[in-house]
C-alpha cells in the first residue's frame, strides 16, 4: 500500500516534470521565434533602405545620361554649324580665286 501511494506520487511528479519540461521548451521556442522575427524585421528594414538608395542612384544616373544626351545634341549642332561655316568660307575663298 505504501509502495502504491509512493508510485502514484512518483508518477504524478514525473507527469508534472514532463509537462513542465514541455512548457519550458515551448517558452524557449517562442522566445527564439520572437528573437528571429526581430532580426528578420531589422534585415527587411535595412534591405528597404538599400533598395531606396539604389533607386536614388539609378535616378541620378538616368538624369546624368539625359543631361549628357542634351550636351551631345548641342555639341553636335554647334559642330554642324562650324562645318557649314568652314564650307561657306571655302566656297567664298574658291569663288574669289576664280574671279
Amino acid at each position: 500500500m505504501v509502495l502504491s501511494i509512493f508510485e502514484n506520487h512518483l508518477l504524478g511528479i514525473l507527469v508534472l516534470l514532463v509537462l513542465g519540461s514541455i512548457a519550458l521548451l515551448h517558452y524557449l521556442l517562442f522566445r527564439e521565434y520572437v528573437r528571429q522575427d526581430k532580426i528578420q524585421s531589422k534585415r527587411l528594414v535595412e534591405m528597404e533602405g538599400l533598395v531606396r538608395n539604389e533607386i536614388k542612384r539609378s535616378q541620378g544616373l538616368s538624369n546624368q545620361i539625359g543631361e549628357l544626351s542634351k550636351i551631345k545634341e548641342k555639341t553636335q549642332t554647334q559642330l554642324d554649324l562650324i562645318k557649314l561655316q568652314v564650307k561657306s568660307i571655302d566656297i567664298a575663298a574658291s569663288s574669289k580665286k576664280n574671279r
